[in-house]
């Protein structure tokens, strides 16, 4: 059984890695601090989306203690596009607030030191230390809770459980290349609503392969 899991998988991410070979994250940044902010963002909205208020922000508050000492209201009419803004802005001020005064506006590549942030859940933690700071880390999104349940890779639903099992069954090396291939996968062809199974290249592998199945409701914490 375990070989033919592990076959199963070597399989996809062998198919996903040579379909999708741009790699990274849509959201842009400068510093992992931008970064960070941004992903806190883009919980509940697109990264287009988040592409277009982050620029705003930045530029009217450059670094952590500038955004931490920022007024709430003027925060929130800036990234009221992004939706639950109130939650939001409480969430960056916070976490700019304490980078600045307790570590002097720096990140530590940890999801120990990451994850002790306001607004800062395991999802964000992972897409900082894959894409600002270039480890590998398995980053479980909307997309990747999705397809790992649809295609077999994991038969949990929470994202924490889903992070664990794909850490344990794919190799390190890979963890990076997946994650960013099973969200351009899920955007592109495996939707929550309209699944395109008769040109999915994973169609041969997939047990639901022509099957809608029930959409389960993202996490809460990012």
């Amino acid at each position: 059984m375990v070989f033919k899991v592990q076959k199963k998988v070597g399989a996809v991410v062998g198919l996903l890695e040579q379909e999708y070979t741009v790699r990274g994250t849509a959201l842009e940044f400068a510093d992992p601090w931008q970064l960070v902010t941004a992903t806190i963002l883009s919980a509940q909205c697109t990264d287009v989306m988040v592409n277009k208020v982050t620029p705003v922000l930045f530029a009217a508050y450059p670094d952590p203690c500038a955004l931490g000492r920022a007024d709430i209201e003027d925060v929130e009419r800036i990234v009221k596009p992004t939706g639950f803004y109130h939650n939001k802005a409480r969430s960056i001020i916070a976490e700019s607030r304490i980078l600045c005064e307790r570590y002097g506006g720096k990140l530590t590549p940890s999801m120990e030191f990451l994850t002790a942030l306001p607004g800062v859940g395991r999802k964000t933690a992972n897409v900082v230390l894959a894409h600002a700071f270039g480890r590998q880390a398995v980053v479980v999104d909307t997309h990747v809770k999705r397809l790992a349940f649809r295609i077999g890779l994991s038969r949990n639903t929470d994202p924490d459980n889903i992070e664990q099992d794909l850490m344990a069954s794919v190799p390190e090396k890979h963890w990076n290349s997946l994650c960013d291939a099973l969200i351009a996968h899920g955007r592109s062809t495996c939707s929550a609503r309209k699944p395109l199974c008769t040109t999915c290249s994973l169609a041969g592998l997939c047990p639901r392969n022509g099957v809608v199945p029930i959409s389960t409701p993202p996490a809460a914490k990012t």
